[in-house]
């Protein structure tokens, strides 16, 4: 404990990291290589290539720079102190240092730091303002002028650049419709239900193109039913008020408590030090640590943002090359543990709380949180066992690993006593999560829950106006608002049995529900290659769930083969998650080619388990 204080001193007292919060100095110190220099030896000389900073724990340095007269030595440094700071920024050092005596000092390399600083853009400005506020009391010195304080520049926002191919997107979303429009109806549907639909065609044109965020596509696409006289507003916003949009509120609200407050990277941390330091013992501490903590945190988003940094550090720690297989399945792991299972638990991902809205009344009352999750138990099983298998066998170490404990340990150290907020994330979490599962119980409305679990976040988990704005994915919410609304849209036009017929006809009129969930299986993945994932979900649910009964199957089967097939990828660009984990990890956990073999291999496991559940589901009498 006492080395774990000392290290906090030390690198509190680098004046760009004296503010950062516990949980990035827990990352900081995971990153942090202790290493040891005999008295007279150079640690960096003037012009080398400049590529860390140094924290002295004990010993004493000289630092120098070249003059026309020799080596002039510009300070010496007794530990604990710092040296390097420019070679964060700088290509070449521009001094050396030379060891008066046995030295002791973490090193914290340039590239760790500037991953950091990509994740903390204010720890990057906080550095430029101190050490440009450093070298101008230094020049002001060396000429006796009185030293001023300099004020914080205000760093403008760099704007987005603008692409014109979002405006051919555009275009095409409403020429498509137009073009469309005066063209007869198909059989068995009516001229406005045709005309919803082509709406509903040119909004997928959107979201394939992305001319705009999707919430906004959303957004044109209600307004054009209105427009038409389709559906008057009062109805296709009529989602907003349906429960389960505010139990999604709740859901992403506790979601942001708990990786605002920390409590997310403490549960991640506390199980992989359970598990063995070896390369099978992390990859499937990173897979079973995720599939406990999906039931906790209803986003997966977050959930991977927390692990991915983990994962990549533990690759490093245990000495494994950039890319390499091994360190690849590492990354692999955490991205499919914490998000390969999101739709196992109803609390897993808020988009399941919007397929449970559009259960009919019967079936929203049967699927709570334990019968959802007794459904889902045989396919998710199954994908635990053949997710590892894959991993360990399509990534397999190229060397035995080196065992470290201290990353981990002095991660933890760092995270200190659970904190206030943790504790209000913890208690929110509670009231949604169990409230979830004894509401069969105790008769409680579960929006009730979403409140009580919404204030307390707010009250005492970390969450304030400004983090309550900018954690929670409302861009999300305003799209499961608007699907909510529409599905009265699309009953009212008969679009459900008119979907419901057409997927008859690619079946050619099978009537055995296992056709038709294996022939639903392969369209989404079809449909996942244009679409979005999130979009793809919201869309194909609310086509597919009404008209489940007419194909034979329960909406609960319907609903979980949109969720858990639409949640794959097949190329590497078309994971929003594997897009973040690959952002945090900046490239060098994986290639693309290995994400590519990845998502191939996770999306032909989804279509199996779902195959071999069908059994298990024609026994539970949903099929």
């Amino acid at each position: 404990m006492a080395e774990h204080d000392s290290l906090e001193a030390l690198i509190r007292g680098v004046s760009f990291f004296r503010e950062i919060d516990r949980v990035d100095l827990a990352r900081l110190m995971g990153v942090l290589e202790l290493v040891h220099f005999p008295a007279g030896q150079t640690i960096f000389a003037e012009g080398d290539e400049a590529d860390s900073l140094y924290i002295l724990r004990t010993g004493d340095v000289s630092v120098t720079v070249r003059a026309p007269d020799g080596e002039r030595s510009v300070a010496t440094l007794h530990g604990p102190a710092h040296l390097g700071e420019l070679g964060l920024l700088l290509a070449r050092r521009t001094a050396s240092a030379r060891t008066l005596t046995d030295v002791d000092a973490w090193r914290l390399p340039r590239d760790r730091f500037q991953r950091l600083v990509r994740e903390k853009p204010a720890l990057g400005q906080h550095m430029a303002v101190t050490l440009a506020g450093l070298l101008d009391q230094r020049s002001r010195e060396y000429v006796g002028a009185p030293v001023r304080r300099q004020p914080v520049p205000v760093l403008a926002r760099p704007t987005a650049p603008r692409r014109s191919w979002r405006y051919a997107g555009l275009v095409l979303a409403v020429a498509i419709p137009s073009a469309l429009w005066r063209l007869g109806p198909p059989a068995a549907l009516s001229a406005e239900g045709w005309h919803a639909f082509l709406i509903i065609l040119g909004g997928a044109v959107a979201w394939l193109l992305e001319p705009l965020p999707d919430f906004v596509v959303g957004l044109l696409m209600v307004a054009a039913w209105g427009l038409t006289g389709l559906a008057p507003l009062s109805v296709t916003f009529s989602g907003f008020a349906n429960p389960s949009w505010l139990v999604s509120l709740g859901a992403l609200v506790v979601a942001a408590s708990m990786a605002q407050s920390g409590l997310l990277f403490r549960i991640a941390l506390w199980f992989l030090r359970i598990f063995p330091r070896t390369h099978r013992g992390q990859v499937l501490g990173l897979l079973i640590s995720g599939l406990a903590l999906t039931p906790l945190v209803p986003l997966s988003v977050a959930r991977i943002a927390a692990i991915a940094p983990v994962g990549l550090e533990l690759g490093q720690a245990m000495g494994y090359p950039p890319k390499s297989r091994a360190s690849a399945a590492l990354s692999f792991a955490g991205l499919t543990g914490y998000g390969y299972f999101s739709s196992v638990f109803l609390t897993g991902l808020a988009t399941n709380f919007f397929v449970l809205g559009l259960f009919p009344p019967a079936d929203r009352a049967r699927f709570d949180w334990f019968t959802w999750l007794l459904a889902a138990a045989p396919s998710g099983l199954l994908m635990l066992i053949a997710a590892g298998v894959a991993l360990l066998w399509l990534f397999p170490a190229d060397g035995p690993a080196r065992v470290t404990a201290d990353v981990l340990q002095r991660q933890w150290r760092a995270l200190g006593p659970v904190s206030r907020t943790e504790r209000g994330a913890l208690l929110a979490l509670s009231v949604l999560l169990v409230g979830l599962i004894v509401e069969p119980l105790v008769r409680i409305d579960p929006q009730w829950l979403a409140v009580g679990a919404i204030a307390l976040a707010m009250g005492w988990g970390g969450l304030d106006r400004e983090r309550f704005r900018s954690s929670v994915d409302w861009g999300i919410l305003i799209l499961f608002g608007i699907f909510f609304g529409s599905g009265e849209v699309l009953s009212t036009y008969g679009l459900d049995h008119w979907i419901a017929g057409g997927l008859s006809i690619v079946t050619r009129g099978s009537t055995d529900p296992a056709v038709v969930i294996i022939a639903m299986s392969v369209f989404v993945v079809g449909i996942r290659l244009f679409l979005p994932r999130v979009p793809a979900q919201l869309l194909l649910s609310l086509a597919f769930v009404p008209a489940a009964p007419a194909l034979g199957i329960s909406p609960w089967v319907a609903g979980y083969i949109v969720l858990m097939v639409a949640y794959t990828w097949i190329i590497p660009g078309q994971g929003l998650e594997y897009l973040i984990t690959r952002d945090l990890t900046k490239g060098e956990a994986f290639t693309d080619r290995q994400g590519m073999l990845l998502g191939i291999a996770l999306t032909a496991i989804r279509i199996a388990t779902i195959a071999a559940s069908i059994p298990f589901w024609r026994a539970m009498g949903l099929l």
